[in-house]
């Protein structure tokens, strides 16, 4: 009796160690990395150090999950990958079905001419997703004569590819093949158009407002204004875009949704800043002038009251060094104690890079931060570090400050980001 009951007591203690490690997989099988600069890591934490930066295309062996990472080996080291960040391969010598696969029909079809001989609509997909729906697209996307491969894997290129075309036909560039994107692609529908204004139409010979006006060189050259202005300054500003034929209703010297949709559809044409902001950018691209008042306040963000949520994660927002004046866009990552960032394209990590004399450096410069049409003071370092989640040639994220905001490791506040934020106080964008 006492025996068995050791019995017992040894198996619920190895159940209880088993619980505690990573959920293996069936097999293992070869993974492949999906994207350039992902970190191969030492725990299955995004803080943990690494061992590597694996470029696109790298296989590994996925040998077990733990959250959302994969434990994998890579050179004879064991360690983890964001799952996001793997597209699964079986090798054949495992037999793993429950792998995914990438092998796919679709890959080797050579002889359709049109998007029709690929058959269905495939499901959406996204990057990450591997298999005949990836596959099926990227062939489409091909026929269109976009240059792909058709691997079956979604990978940054793919979403790349699905952009051009969702700009190219005037749809949401996000990369993402969703339903509306495949439909258009595979002739089920026409692209959404842009909803008309609300209310009526008005055009510049028959608004009221107009007054006779056909030429921008009779509107006098307005302030900057944003969602919620009303007055002279925004009865310009809508005066111009009518004129150019972006404002469709009836004007208002009311600075609404009308108005927002109408300066964004602008800013996409002359290939400026999209915010529906009509700062001073905008205003020269409109009337050729600068705004009567083409600076803004700089205004102190204190982090850890209300500042926070000022710019939400994912926000596409400006930064502008106070020293040089340069200036390049960003996206929100996360963070916190402070705002974690990436530098929105490849041209935007090489303006930051020049700013610290073409080095990497943790060094703190002043920076203003203009995000909706308001202008913030912060600091801000040139290390990347930790996770990135856009192409841009910039291995990580890199950290900003304001006001009151701390560091992640001490959870502290810096006295150099403090220093230089407020010297930025100082500064006008």
């Amino acid at each position: 009796m006492k025996k068995a009951q050791r019995s017992i007591a040894l198996l619920l203690v190895i159940v209880s160690i088993l619980a505690m490690l990573p959920t293996a997989l069936a097999a293992s099988y070869t993974g492949i990395i999906n994207t350039d600069k992902v970190f191969f890591r030492k725990k299955a934490s995004t803080s943990a150090d690494y061992y590597a930066i694996l470029k696109k295309n790298t296989s590994v062996t996925v040998t077990g999950s733990s959250g959302d990472f994969y434990s994998v080996t890579y050179n004879n080291r064991k360690g983890y990958v964001m799952k996001k960040f793997v597209s699964a391969a079986p090798s054949p010598a495992t037999n793993d079905s429950k792998a995914p696969t990438v092998q796919s029909k679709y890959a080797s079809i050579t002889s359709a001419t049109t998007i029709a001989a690929l058959g269905a609509v495939p499901s959406a997909t996204k990057v990450g997703s591997t298999g005949n729906n990836v596959a099926k697209l990227q062939q489409a996307l091909k026929l269109k004569g976009y240059k792909i491969t058709v691997d079956g894997i979604y990978g940054n290129g793919t979403a790349s590819t699905v952009k051009a075309y969702q700009k190219k036909v005037g749809l949401s560039q996000t990369g993402t093949a969703d339903k509306n994107t495949l439909n258009v692609l595979f002739g089920k529908t026409t692209p959404k158009q842009t909803a008309t204004p609300t209310g009526k139409t008005t055009t510049a010979a028959t608004d009221p407002q107009m007054k006779g006006i056909t030429k921008i060189s009779q509107i006098s050259v307005p302030a900057t204004t944003s969602k919620g202005s009303s007055g002279k300054n925004v009865l310009a500003l809508q005066q111009a875009l009518k004129l150019k034929g972006y404002y469709k209703a009836p004007i208002n010297s009311k600075y609404d949704e009308n108005t927002v949709a109408a300066v964004k559809a602008f800013q996409k044409a002359k290939r400026l800043y999209v915010d529906g902001v009509a700062g001073n950018n905008t205003i020269k691209a409109l009337f050729g002038k600068n705004a009567s008042n083409y600076t803004f306040k700089t205004e102190r963000l204190d982090w850890f009251h209300g500042g926070a949520s000022r710019i939400p994660r994912g926000a596409i927002f400006e930064v502008k060094d106070v020293r040089t004046g340069r200036t390049f866009s960003c996206k929100r990552l996360f963070g916190a104690n402070h705002m974690d960032s990436e530098p929105l394209t490849k041209s935007d990590a090489a303006t930051l890079k020049s700013i610290y004399g073409g080095h990497y450096s943790w060094n703190r410069r002043a920076i203003l931060v203009k995000y909706n049409g308001r202008v913030y003071a912060g600091s801000m370092n040139g290390m990347p570090h930790g996770t990135s989640t856009i192409d841009n040639g910039w291995p990580g994220h890199f950290c900003i400050h304001f006001y009151g905001s701390m560091t992640h490791g001490t959870k502290k506040v810096d006295s150099a980001h403090q220093a230089a934020v407020t010297r930025a106080m100082s500064a006008t964008w």
